[in-house]
């Protein structure tokens, strides 16, 4: 409720740096439970034959760690991508141009509703797709053989 008060304090912040913060923070605490995750699915076995081998902290993370946790976590990132381009649409309540208002004016002062929003559906199922086909590509690149 911080971002309520801001006005008050003579702080303005334009709609578009509103909605990046806003989409920012929200996928944040997200991303950071699914890694969360996916760090403590490591055994510890792994971190102390890394110490026994003379890894520093660095080079476990690097070596040992992050490639785990990324070939874990990657569909749940993935699809977490894809929420924020569908809660993108979203933004639009404060004023910031998006895919959705613009629709929206084009359909209303066309009449014209169902070729507009077709139109943006399939230009969000056209990312969503794009975005699911490199998770999974990424996936299967990652997946031990």
């Amino acid at each position: 409720m911080v971002f309520y008060f801001l006005p008050y304090w003579g702080i303005n912040i334009p709609p578009i740096a509103a909605a990046i913060i806003a989409l920012s923070l929200n996928t944040a605490a997200f991303q950071a439970e699914i890694l969360r995750g996916g760090f403590q699915v490591i055994p510890n076995g792994q971190k102390e034959a890394a110490w026994s081998y003379g890894y520093s902290a660095w080079q476990r993370f690097r070596y040992i760690e992050l490639p785990q946790v990324l070939r874990n976590t990657l569909p749940s990132l993935t699809n977490e991508t894809i929420d924020i381009i569908k809660n993108s649409a979203l933004i639009s309540t404060i004023a910031v141009t998006d895919l959705m208002r613009i629709t929206q004016t084009y359909s209303s002062t066309t009449y014209r509703p169902i070729e507009f929003f077709v139109s943006a559906g399939l230009l969000y199922l056209l990312l969503t797709s794009c975005i699911s086909v490199l998770g999974r590509h990424l996936e299967a690149r990652l997946t031990p053989h």
